[in-house]
């Protein structure tokens, strides 16, 4: 029997899904684990890998998975092989399915070709599926009598949904697809490796797929079984040329770091890098509680590890709400500060219009964790997800949600596949108000979504940041005051094309926008860029590069009113702030159409020095004994980075916006040289 299993990812932009395919890995080494007879299931990750397969003829079953960034992908290729290929069984598993019966029977009704979709736990539940469809004597409508987790429509059209079975006690239990060598031809330097050392989350989030009370308890791979697969996955890494080699790993926990399991995985992680340099970077959720350990994780791994303090709303009726109120908001908000003083990055996530949210709200909540020196904040919207409780018709009719529907960024393309041309693209559902936050309330709070973005995250002006917290003045007062001063005409200009992209992107109905972008010509131009930008990403770009000096004249003159108005005794502060912003477009402008000249500036205070002087105590401007001036360039380095990223990606817009969404900023920014002295 053929076996093949796809986690299928959209390619002709950009790798959109740009992770090792684990998920099906594991239900392959399960499945091959359980059933002996079955020995060669084949894995495939991109689509045009999926159309040259089936020139040889098509399995006899496949499967799929089903996210929310690829979901009318891998639907529109089960079309076309039911079409072609009716005998071929597939199957469908993954979050992006509803709880609801009258709903599951609405999503298989429309999409006939979908045979079984195995819900929630998969490893189990498929391994015995496919064991019932190797049998000739199974009545297939009625398979779901005898294998637990299936939700179909038998041959009478009816929804059937079989019983509901215990999930694995042992991930261990799961044979490793990375030791197996089965991921092998993944880990090629283009995809993120990923490893997941528990499952479950003990917390009940409304708006997350693992809020139900299925995934409560979390079960753990063994400490040994994690270690192994690092090394082998830090071999492997460490075995492709150095331009070639990814140098970070996501680790696919809903809580890492929170749990004791955890320490020895950051051991395990902590002698990978000392033996093979990897990982770098490590992307993943760390724990909502237990803030030591969390802290500890960090420590062990050498600062590689982004903190996350996700509190997505800190008001107590949201929190109540989406169900939070076991979380300690309150750890959270000492997580942040106590890993600035280990040199731990941190970062917070934020999401507008949950149920109970209002304008209000959303800034306090932003107000709270940009003056607890979080590095960045992450501001989403409410995402409406498939098997979720707000994702619910329930929920929305409960609270009043506004829907509209947009093209999810990255996630779309055209692919040939059994002789027809297959234009896809993905299209989320958010909410864009509720019965306590109206739409033009929206619109304000993402305009101080963007504010934010522009003028905290990156570091940017984080030397503007530090100042005011040595100067004992809340960096939001200064966010704020941008928000509400009359902006000069250049830096309106990109507010009111930020707000008119916001709204332009959404569709009140579904159905119109998925015609639309799936016709030839207008699937050309969001494949170019010109339609589809992540807005943030997009309009941070610009922010950066063509309004950068309208940037900078805002940021000076709203620092001085806001110093002005708090000090006493103003005069050289503000002019110590005017040179950090000055310092900034010097380090900052045209930084992607360098002409190669030195940039200098004249300064009389020592601005390297405000980030590392002690917040605690009498502050004591950075005076120069007199001017210096300051010669700015970019390292070779630098600018060999920018040339390989503009040669990739271009630099108009649409390039800069791909090459923000990868890069630090910050490593980018022209170095200072040593001050000189300026004859008076």
């Amino acid at each position: 029997m053929k076996i093949w299993l796809a986690d299928l990812t959209y390619t002709q932009q950009s790798i959109a899904s740009d992770v090792v395919p684990a998920g099906i890995g594991l239900l392959a080494e399960y499945l091959e684990f359980r059933v002996p007879e079955i020995n060669d299931v084949r894995l495939f990750k991109y689509p045009e890998d999926l159309a040259i397969a089936f020139e040889d003829g098509a399995p006899d079953i496949i499967g799929f998975s089903n996210y929310v960034w690829n979901s009318l992908l891998s639907l529109r290729f089960a079309k076309e092989i039911k079409a072609g290929f009716p005998d071929t069984v597939i199957v469908f598993g993954g979050p992006n399915f509803p709880m609801a019966a009258h709903e599951q029977f609405a999503v298989l009704s429309a999409n006939p070709w979908i045979d079984y979709y195995v819900m929630k736990e998969a490893e189990a539940a498929f391994a015995n599926l496919v064991t019932a469809l190797m049998s000739p004597k199974t009545n297939r409508s009625k398979i779901g009598e005898t294998v637990s987790n299936l939700v179909y429509l038998d041959s009478t059209g009816q929804l059937y949904a079989s019983r509901e079975t215990q999930r694995l006690p042992n991930l261990g239990d799961i044979p490793s697809p990375y030791l197996s060598g089965r991921l092998d031809k993944f880990l090629d330097g283009r995809l993120l490796p990923v490893i997941q050392t528990a499952r479950g989350c003990p917390f009940s989030c409304a708006f997350c797929t693992e809020g139900q009370l299925y995934w409560n308890k979390v079960r753990h791979k063994t400490p040994e079984l994690v270690a192994n697969e690092v090394t082998y996955i830090a071999a492997r890494m460490a075995g492709l040329s150095e331009n070639q080699r990814r140098t970070d790993l996501l680790i696919a926990d809903s809580n890492f770091a929170m749990f004791s399991q955890d320490i020895d995985t950051c051991k395990a992680i902590a002698k990978a890098q000392r033996d093979y340099n990897y990982p770098r970077y490590i992307n993943v959720a760390t724990g909502k509680n237990k803030k030591e350990r969390v802290l500890e994780a960090a420590t062990l791994v050498g600062g590689a590890m982004k903190l996350s303090g996700s509190v997505q709303s800190l008001d107590p009726t949201v929190q109540e709400n989406m169900h939070r109120t076991n979380i300690s908001a309150e750890q959270i908000m000492e997580m942040a500060i106590q890993s600035a003083e280990i040199g731990a990055n941190t970062y917070s996530e934020v999401i507008l219009a949950l149920p109970g949210d209002t304008r209000r709200a959303h800034f306090e909540t932003l107000k709270t964790l940009v003056d607890a020196g979080f590095n960045m904040i992450s501001m989403y919207q409410l995402m409406l997800l498939t098997g979720t409780e707000f994702g619910s018709d329930e929920a929305v009719q409960k609270y009043g949600m506004d829907i509209r529907y947009r093209v999810v960024p990255r996630c779309f393309g055209s692919y040939d596949f059994l002789g027809r041309q297959l234009n896809v693209a993905e299209i989320e559902e958010i909410c864009v108000a509720n019965n306590t936050l109206s739409y033009s309330e929206y619109l304000e709070c993402r305009k101080m979504n963007f504010l934010v973005n522009v003028f905290f995250n990156d570091g940017v002006f984080g030397e503007i940041i530090s100042l005011l917290k040595k100067l004992k003045i809340s960096p939001w007062n200064w966010i704020e005051r941008i928000y509400t001063a009359t902006a000069e005409a250049d830096f309106q200009e990109l507010i009111d094309r930020f707000l008119e992209e916001t709204e332009t992107e959404l569709w009140r109905e579904r159905q119109p926008l998925e015609a639309f972008v799936t016709s030839g010509d207008v699937i050309e131009q969001y494949l170019s860029g010109e339609l589809g930008s992540n807005l943030i990403f997009k309009f941070k770009s610009l922010s950066m590069t063509r309004y950068f000096r309208a940037v900078c004249d805002v940021a000076s003159r709203t620092i001085s009113d806001l110093l002005m108005a708090e000090l006493p005794d103003a005069d050289r502060a503000i002019r110590l702030a005017r040179e950090i912003v000055e310092y900034k477009r010097l380090q900052v402008e045209n930084l992607f159409d360098d002409d190669g000249l030195p940039r200098w500036g004249i300064f009389h205070y020592d601005i390297t020095k405000i980030s590392l002087t002690n917040e605690t105590g009498e502050f004591e401007l950075p005076e120069f004994d007199g001017p210096q001036q300051i010669e700015f360039r970019l390292s070779d380095e630098q600018r060999q980075s920018i040339e390989n990223y503009t040669d990739l990606f271009g630099n108009d817009i649409i390039g800069l916006t791909r090459i923000l969404s990868r890069v630090f900023l910050k490593q980018l920014f022209r170095q200072p040289g040593a001050p000189r002295n300026v004859t008076q």
